[in-house]
């Protein structure tokens, strides 16, 4: 008999196991981070191990399997459900493609099948667009969409590769594409314009007041806990890439706002554990600007990073200890803000 289990971690994650009994023989196995993901592994691994047949060559497996394997897989690294959702949605969408050119098996999959899809991917209009509904604007995706999607495909595909499913990787001669874009400023906040927000920030208060002043992202800080924090010091582990933020001092002020909302190692925003209210919190302070000028310069609640190291560079903080601030593994990313340093600070330089 197959049934499924549930376990929480330390940090409060739902996690999905296998209990299946067979011949005897108890099968424990982690399924995933959803009910839907977990059921759709437990039927694969129920059928692997009734009627699978060893033997000394690699195993035939469907392109839909390989895809529930690998994002099994990529669960068990730590990223959350979100994300394996996001890029199991941009590998089956290859798969889509392949199949409407009559290509079904992963091992009849090429290079050129992957180059001619790209080029149709730089094309689509993309409609999740700041206010498209009223506008109806639209645009290509952005290059930097276009180089995450190109990785997701090596990714899949090296899986396979490693696991004897195909013969090559077809995706491993496809460069990524030079983002130009990704040279030019991030946008920040001005005085003015943090006065309008802060005045208008109504519950959101608080969270706005400490992604200003930490330049934590807000991924981070939706699943903060008081347990971060230790005589104005933040201890954080990073979602995006699993790196710590470690021994990063923090103002009186934030540290205020810690004391107050702290209750037995919670959650320090508990308001904003759902994607709705997540939403509302982007929502007020873009409804703050112009349609064209929150697309034109990307505002949401990653701009409160961006002006946070802005801020910081005003003030005459070395490139190398912002990096460490930010948490940036690369300081070239650090650099991309360390460019734009104000009229007003480089005048101080100059005799």
């Amino acid at each position: 008999m197959a049934t499924i289990f549930t376990r929480k971690t330390e940090s409060g994650i739902l996690r999905y196991y296998s209990d299946i009994t067979i011949d005897g023989k108890r099968y424990r196995k982690y399924l995933g981070l959803s009910k839907k993901t977990a059921s759709q592994a437990l039927r694969a691994l129920e059928y692997d191990i009734r009627f699978a047949i060893k033997t000394d060559t690699a195993p035939s497996i469907s392109y839909s399997q390989a895809i529930q394997r690998f994002k099994i897989h990529i669960e068990l690294t730590g990223i959350t459900y979100e994300q394996v959702k996001y890029i199991g949605s941009r590998i089956q969408s290859f798969q889509k493609y392949c199949i409407q050119h009559g290509i079904v098996g992963l091992e009849n999959i090429s290079s050129d099948i992957a180059q001619k899809y790209l080029a149709k991917r730089k094309l689509e209009k993309v409609r999740k667009t700041y206010n498209y509904g009223k506008e109806r604007k639209w645009k290509h995706p952005a290059t930097s969409t276009i180089n995450r999607e190109i990785g997701f495909q090596k990714r899949f595909f090296r899986y396979c590769l490693d696991n004897g499913w195909i013969p090559r990787n077809p995706w491993a001669l496809i460069q990524r594409v030079k983002d130009v874009k990704n040279k030019e400023p991030r946008y920040a906040f001005t005085t003015e314009e943090l006065k309008i927000i802060f005045e208008a920030s109504g519950r959101f208060h608080d969270f706005y007041y400490f992604l200003l002043h930490t330049g934590l992202r807000p991924t981070d800080t939706f699943v903060l806990t008081s347990e971060s924090f230790k005589d104005n010091i933040m201890n954080v582990k990073q979602r995006k890439t699993g790196d710590w933020l470690q021994n990063i001092p923090i103002s009186d002020e934030v540290m205020d706002i810690v004391t107050t909302r702290s209750g037995d190692g919670g959650l320090l925003f508990p308001e904003l554990q759902s994607d709705r209210q997540r939403r509302y919190a982007r929502r007020l302070i873009q409804g703050l600007f112009e349609p064209a000028f929150v697309r034109k310069n990307n505002i949401n609640l990653h701009t409160f990073r961006h002006t946070y190291a802005h801020r910081m560079l005003n003030r005459g903080v070395p490139k190398e200890v912002l990096q460490t601030f930010l948490g940036h593994r690369s300081i070239r990313t650090t650099e991309i803000y360390a460019n734009w340093v104000s009229r007003t600070e480089l005048k101080k330089w100059v005799r």
